[in-house]
């Protein structure tokens, strides 16, 4: 029997501190309890109706109602903004869209972009989504830094593109080549040689009237089985896998923004975002949500490491947004920023409406830390939203939208979705978390019996992640994350270690000083961690530390020091806190699959491939640099 929940716990009522108007809404939810104890989630309120099956369909209303307002703005070789505003950017879709039916594409030859985010990147989309026409992004690694291609052939071999793109000829060459790509299939934005695809000429091709029938028909034609996208998942060996999005997920997901954020006719919504198109995150979750809202899309050439982090700086400087999405780990960083540059806080707060993050937890300090300098700039605290999703969902699932003193919550189902909670074993409260609904993918690209085995007997998709409910006793409270079903280990003793809990525990006693952290211990006698290093923060410690780069700060004497210093100060069981930890200056690889979709690191896959720093952080007598308890 369904029983009504309410919506995931916020802060209590009496005790809560003001906060900024966010105008977002949440769906209470209602649930069931079954004899074996899964536990079955179900939104209270339907799914919104959404007038179009495409993002690309929202440009020919903005473009009529916003036609001078900015859709996309990229800086350029100089440094100065690019922008194209919505009148501009529906004029060039179509355009683009007429040239891609002309070269051949279709429902059955997809495009496939080589390339990172750019204006023209968001044009091929949109344009390719107008007229039905498949399109698949896919790392830029795999053709800037691979040898010997295996990946990038191995895609190409499944989605057979009718065409490529790349933003510039001369660093994607060897990757065409390797392709063995005829010159007429490849589309290039900056220095198409000969026989190549100019993009200006795309773009600025005359919308004849035979040409617009075309496109036009072509639109109309789009059924919401025909699939959308396809999204390559990053694997650690052999190729990544190809998952299917069609366009009644799409329209499922752009149900969920007109849910929470209402009707759109408000104007301002402003976004500066990094998150690669490759990922769903950002390419649906993200600039999505711009087409539905008809915002103005900043593309964020930062990232957040301590070589590009910078960037980011400058361009918040710049650029206020009015809402901020990104990975667990930039937001320590960016805190760290924000304390320490007023300017950037005063432009950062301005018109800020909400943040949010996803996939792992935020540590506590870092929210608790943003939130100071909130209210001392904005004069009130910032709505800090978190969701859960994944490629196979996309981008969608679960949602918490509400104030709260703590983190990492994931909230409950959003309306169209349906949760399903199957207990693990160990008796700790875990459960592996299942979804059904119809943003949930239609199968993995020619791999049906992998397909198969990604759902349940019921139809709901398993994705392999643990969570506990945040109250027990009133499951709409909402769940918090507890790591990939495969990442937990027994230590020598037999003691299972719970890495997600660990994670957060460790980040929590060192803050500020770790970005992020990767725990270890299989079969060891106790729990170490590698971690990355919040540069900012660590060279903070000490005057003579300002300005060293994250090669040198990782080994340094006073950043190990400082942290064994914090490690010193806990105590309790083995199987609970790290007694080790040795800092890393490589970054998380996204195709290697240390990161994965959801923002969180992949800790097995992180493991295995860093297993050297692993026996170092193990070794005895343990090294300088390793810092330790005891």
């Amino acid at each position: 029997m369904s029983q009504p929940t309410g919506t995931a716990a916020a802060a209590s009522p009496a005790a809560m501190p003001r906060y900024r108007e966010a105008a977002l809404r949440v769906s209470p939810v209602a649930h069931e309890v079954r004899a074996d104890g899964t536990v079955l989630v179900r939104p209270v309120q339907a799914p919104v109706p959404v007038p179009y099956l495409t993002f690309s369909a929202w440009a020919r209303r903005w473009a009529d109602e916003r036609g001078r307002q900015t859709a996309l703005g990229q800086r350029d070789a100089s440094g100065a903004w690019r922008l194209v505003t919505w009148a501009q950017f529906y004029e060039r879709m179509r355009s683009v869209a007429a040239g891609l039916l002309e070269m051949g594409l279709s429902r059955e030859r997809p495009l496939m972009i080589l390339s990172g985010n750019s204006i023209e990147h968001a044009l091929l989309v949109a344009a390719a989504e107008y007229a039905g026409i498949p399109t698949a992004a896919v790392s830029p690694a795999y053709s800037l830094q691979s040898q010997d291609f295996a990946r990038l052939r191995g895609i190409h071999a499944l989605l057979r593109p009718a065409a490529v793109f790349v933003q510039a000829a001369e660093p994607f060459a060897r990757a065409i080549e390797a392709l063995g790509l005829p010159a007429a299939a490849v589309i290039v934005a900056e220095g198409a040689t000969a026989g190549q695809v100019d993009w200006m000429a795309l773009q600025d091709a005359p919308l004849t009237p035979a040409r617009e029938d075309r496109v036009e028909s072509a639109h109309a034609g789009i059924s919401a089985a025909d699939t959308a996208r396809y999204f390559f998942t990053s694997g650690s060996t052999g190729a990544p896998k190809g998952v299917t999005i069609t366009y009644d997920s799409i329209q499922a997901l752009m149900g969920q923004f007109l849910f929470a954020h209402g009707a759109p006719e408000y104007q301002g919504t402003v976004v500066l975002d990094w998150l690669p198109w490759n990922h769903v995150f950002g390419g649906i979750g993200n600039l999505g949500r711009a087409f539905v809202l008809g915002a103005s899309f900043y593309i964020d050439d930062g990232r957040p490491t301590p070589a590009l982090f910078a960037r980011t700086v400058k361009n918040l400087r710049e650029i206020s947004p009015t809402m901020f999405a990104t990975v667990p780990a930039a937001w320590g960083m960016l805190v760290t920023e924000l304390e320490r540059d007023e300017a950037l806080a005063q432009a950062f707060f301005s018109r800020l409406m909400f943040v949010s993050y996803g996939g792992a937890s935020l540590p506590g300090d870092v929210l608790a830390r943003f939130q100071r300098v909130a209210e001392r700039v904005a004069g009130a605290r910032i709505l800090f939203t978190s969701g859960f999703g994944a490629t196979e969902t996309t981008a969608m699932g679960l949602n918490f939208s509400q104030p709260a003193d703590d983190t990492g919550n994931l909230g409950m189902p959003v309306p169209g979705v349906e949760l399903k909670l199957v207990p693990l074993d160990g008796g700790d409260g875990r459960y592996e978390v299942r979804m059904r609904g119809r943003n949930i993918f239609s199968g993995y690209l020619q791999q049906p019996e992998l397909s198969a085995a990604a759902f349940d007997d019921e139809g709901f998709y398993c994705m392999g992640d643990a969570a506990r409910m945040v109250d027990p006793a009133v499951p709409g409270a909402g769940l918090r994350y507890a790591g990939r079903c495969v990442e937990d280990f027994k230590l020598s003793n037999g003691t299972w270690v719970r890495t997600g809990a660990v994670r957060v525990a460790l980040l929590e006693q060192c803050a500020p000083l770790l970005a992020d952290a990767v725990i270890c211990g299989h079969d060891r006698d106790f729990v170490a961690a590698l971690a990355w290093p919040n540069a900012v923060a660590c060279q903070r410690l000490a005057s003579e530390l300002t300005g060293l780069p994250v090669e040198q700060l990782v080994s340094h004497p006073i950043v190990v020091a400082a942290l064994s210093e914090r490690l010193r100060a806990v105590t309790g069981a083995a199987s609970q806190h790290a007694r080790r930890v040795l800092l890393m200056a490589e970054p998380p690889s996204i195709d290697a699959g240390e990161i994965a979709d959801k923002g969180y690191i992949n800790q097995a896959t992180t493991r295995e491939r860093r297993a050297g720093l692993i026996g170092e952080l193990y070794a005895e007598p343990p090294a300088a640099v390793v810092a330790r308890a005891a």
